[in-house]
């Protein structure tokens, strides 16, 4: 499915010990969910696996390593994003989250905690792959 994407970044705050989400819409993505199970043969649960597509073309701007981007003042990290193992990616455009809406948020928006991000930018499809659940 062809949709927006936001991408969480959270900025940690050393002075109060909180982490601010930073979000970044971008147009133009594709997510498709896997349903699946997983377990033994008598005793098996849902899985849901989802797969995120986002162009190159769409988001080259301002995108960081997460290393590099880690080693930045908060106020540096503000004006770059990542993708980081852990963090939530969202189905649709969200501009701007609270902590509070950041906790509930998988309460309130179809979303996924990014389990795998691979940076596929060669030449034929530039994109990032986030694989989340």
């Amino acid at each position: 499915m062809q949709t927006a994407v936001t991408v969480v970044n959270l900025i940690h705050d050393t002075v109060t010990e909180t982490d601010r989400p930073v979000c970044w819409v971008f147009a133009g993505c594709s997510w498709r969910e896997c349903r699946s199970t997983s377990g033994s043969v008598t005793a098996k649960d849902p899985e849901r696996t989802t797969h995120i597509r986002i162009p190159a073309s769409v988001c080259t701007a301002g995108y960081l390593p997460y290393a590099q981007w880690a080693a930045l003042s908060a106020a540096e990290k503000a004006k770059h994003w990542t993708l980081k193992r852990g963090w939530k990616l969202v189905q649709g455009a969200v501009p701007a989250l609270t902590e509070a809406e950041y906790a509930k948020l998988e309460k309130t928006h179809l979303c996924c905690t990014a389990a795998a991000v691979s940076d596929d930018r060669e030449p034929l499809l530039p994109h990032w792959h986030v694989e989340g659940s």
